[in-house]
């Protein structure tokens, strides 16, 4: 499915010189990526020209995946779904009413296309999930389960 979302993942880079700390991106820069200390970082979804997620949301990166893919499962169960954030006070949601589908991060709201979002963020998953050293067999059998059942909902091919 060729899509107008894209899904990134960020380390945040704290130098030891003491210059600011920055975000590295593991889809852009993988190999300067790899040397980031922690799982401290964001998520970026970005459909069309939105910034569906806000750059501030810095928390833990597994627990943000795995936050999301709860968000993914949830809306395939029940038609929506409200997860929090690993450690923030905030919360992912995805609700369809009728034609419509509203992703929520944080305080931003957008009108999205379920297959795009469903796609996107299963593809980021994978792509991070693939970066962690030590494969990370539960999470790769979880977005297959996923994916089995968006296509079953009729999200995407």
């Amino acid at each position: 499915m060729k899509t107008s979302m894209i899904a990134e993942s960020f380390l945040r880079h704290e130098p030891a010189d003491g210059s600011p700390p920055h975000l590295v991106s593991i889809q852009r820069d993988p190999g300067r990526a790899a040397g980031v200390e922690g799982t401290l970082g964001s998520v970026q979804l970005r459909y069309h020209s939105l910034q569906l997620i806000p750059v501030d949301l810095i928390d833990e990166l597994p627990g943000i995946w795995h936050a999301l893919l709860a968000t993914v499962e949830g809306f395939l169960t029940d038609g929506r779904a409200t997860v929090p954030y690993p450690c923030l006070e905030a919360e992912f949601a995805l609700e369809s009413s009728g034609s419509m589908t509203k992703f929520t991060a944080g305080k931003v709201r957008h009108i999205v296309d379920a297959g795009e979002l469903v796609d996107g963020i299963l593809g980021g998953a994978m792509e991070y999930f693939n970066f962690v050293s030590g494969t990370q067999d539960a999470a790769m059998t979880r977005i297959g389960r996923l994916r089995e059942r968006a296509a079953a909902a009729g999200l995407f091919a």
